[in-house]
């Protein structure tokens, strides 16, 4: 409207000056034209004004100003309240910042990991009080002062490359510790920053070692006990066919022929079990080494055979039906016959344990060969194992039982493998378990 006001002005000035000899007329269009276009100038000061101010609030983080509208039109109305709008966003981006800002100092002043900033120079940047209690200093303002506290923790700072991790043992303030340290960077304002995060371990080695000897204890009384308790049974059994009902030995003289079977057969099976316990116990005076086998032609038949035999008070106790009908006679493998029956026997145990409380429990042996393949199924009719667990089975020590180690079947695949054969297990809720043994 000014730009207009200011045209007609100087059309009719123009106009005034060229057809008419008037005096007075054309000094009132001139101080007119002399005012509008003071009034142009000034608006436009002001707008240029505003837009200033506004772009030194953005840069000075001034965000509490506001711009009215005012009487300047509907396009500077809109203006204003664009300057308003973009000056509520980064109000609130600045609000946000700041939240973050306090919220990382928070947690940075109050985690328990030490956590140090420096730059390319050593200059600290950032130092939680953990880190300072843990280094025993009261400030630190260069990481090169670490040489006075631990040369050795200095090193290792300069040293380890972004993203890697060291496990470091140190002395600070009298005190031996073991550190985990760990290395991130960061390039901010072109600036390169290595992040370090530090963590005293000594409680966590410590509960570890615990822990890993009471599962060590576990291990070996689960193994120990699997291999002892049918040795004491089948011992009671010897002792009952030796010991008359008054506590007198027998003449072996009035023993019959199947009762004299019985009792070789049960002698034989405690030695070579008390000879597989011996050894299994002599395989871990060292957990660095993996278990040794001595590999034999091995009868698969036969040693299924023994380990029935072996569990046959156990499966008479809980009122386990046996069906061996589908193992095929004459297997012969090249395997270790000893670590072949703690595996048989691990399996079955597993298996005894899930027919608890199963009415018309019943555990099925199948065995047969195809080509130089052996195949060996275990089959139960329990309760099943469902998918969740299933797909955990053969982590070490985990374990579903309440007295159980979670040993058994990771150490029998292991078996296995050497044997560089496999095990595998399946099961369906409701209707059993099978497990696949598979031998070359």
């Amino acid at each position: 409207m000014r730009v207009i006001i200011i045209t007609l002005f100087s059309l009719t000035l123009a106009y005034v000056l060229t057809n008419k000899d008037w005096v007075f007329t054309p000094l009132v269009l001139v101080m007119l034209l002399a005012i509008s276009i003071w009034s142009l100038l000034y608006y436009i000061e002001k707008t240029n004004k505003d837009l200033t101010y506004f772009i030194l609030s953005i840069k000075q983080s001034g965000f509490t100003t506001s711009f009215p509208s005012g009487n300047k039109g509907k396009t500077f109305s809109k203006l204003s309240e664009a300057f308003n709008d973009v000056i509520e966003e980064f109000r609130m981006l600045n609000l946000q910042r700041e939240t973050h800002y306090q919220y990382l100092q928070m947690l940075t002043e109050n985690i328990q990991a030490g956590i140090i900033s420096f730059d390319a120079t050593g200059k600290i940047e950032l130092v939680n009080p953990a880190a300072l209690q843990l280094l025993g200093v009261f400030r630190l303002s260069n990481i090169s002062e670490l040489k006075k506290t631990s040369a050795r923790l200095w090193q290792s700072l300069n040293d380890l490359k972004p993203g890697q991790r060291q496990l470091l043992k140190a002395v600070l303030s009298n005190r031996e510790l073991y550190l985990s340290i760990q290395v991130k960077e960061l390039v901010m304002n072109d600036t390169r920053y290595k992040i370090v995060l530090l963590q005293d371990i000594n409680e966590e080695l410590e509960e570890q070692e615990v822990m890993a000897w009471q599962k060590l204890i576990r291990v070996l009384t689960h193994e120990i006990m699997n291999s002892v308790t049918p040795i004491v049974s089948l011992t009671e059994a010897v002792n009952t066919m030796l010991v008359d009902t008054d506590g007198e030995r027998k003449n072996l003289e009035q023993l019959d022929a199947e009762d004299k079977e019985d009792l070789f057969s049960s002698i034989e099976t405690i030695e070579k079990r008390s000879k597989g316990l011996l050894r299994f116990v002599n395989a871990y005076k060292d957990l660095n080494k993996t278990p040794d086998l001595v590999l034999a032609e091995t009868d698969i038949s036969r040693l299924i055979e023994q380990v029935i035999h072996l569990l046959t008070p156990e499966f008479q106790r809980k009122n386990i039906g046996v069906d061996k009908s589908g193992v095929k006679p004459q297997m012969k493998v090249m395997a270790d016959a000893i670590w072949l029956e703690q595996v048989l026997i691990n399996i079955i145990k597993n298996a005894i344990d899930a027919l608890e409380h199963v009415e018309g429990a019943q555990i099925k042996f199948i065995a047969h060969q195809t080509g130089q393949r052996t195949s060996i199924e275990i089959i139960d009719n329990g309760p099943g194992i469902e998918k969740e667990t299933l797909d955990k089975i053969f982590i070490p020590f985990f374990t579903t039982k309440k007295n159980g180690t979670g040993v058994g079947l990771s150490l029998s695949r292991q078996i296995l493998k050497l044997h560089k054969g496999a095990l595998n297990v399946s099961s369906e809720v409701g209707k059993g378990t099978i497990v696949h043994i598979s031998l070359r």
